[in-house]
């Protein structure tokens, strides 16, 4: 897999009236603080955007080894979720679970290898410190 030496920025400026703010990085995002978190914001949390992240980086990844490798495929689906839960008097995240679905005409074992290849190359998903669950599939298209 190629090796990046990259550095991102986010930026977020918030006030003392409201519960949600912009954040920037690469494009504007309204962010804030849900009603499950004390807050009246009807919009994504920080946590939603960590899914995402969590979620994005599998198909990126996948995306990158199946156009090195020539592999042509109908559609990859990808369906995360972050399981935060109490511990200790505080809230951690207990798990991330992401379930992937990729069609492609004619399945095969080298779109099974390269399912395998991506989650073991996903580095986001591998700096993360709690249970990561992937459940691949291959699906006739």
């Amino acid at each position: 897999m190629v090796e990046y030496s990259e550095d991102y920025h986010a930026s977020a400026t918030a006030t003392d009236d409201g519960d949600s703010w912009e954040t920037e990085s690469r494009g504007d995002f309204e962010v804030g603080i849900p009603p499950e978190f004390g807050g009246d914001f009807d919009g994504p949390a920080p946590e939603n955007y960590y899914a995402v992240a969590l979620t994005n980086c599998f198909v990126a990844t996948f995306k990158v080894i199946a156009g090195n490798s020539d592999v042509a495929f109908e559609r990859l689906e990808a369906d995360g979720r972050l399981q935060l839960r109490p511990k200790d008097g505080t809230t951690v995240v207990e798990s991330f679970h992401l379930d992937v679905d990729l069609y492609v005409t004619d399945p095969d074992k080298k779109a099974e290898i390269l399912l395998e290849r991506t989650q073991n190359h996903c580095f986001i998903l591998d700096s993360v410190d709690f249970d990561v669950d992937v459940t691949p599939s291959v699906v006739s298209a």
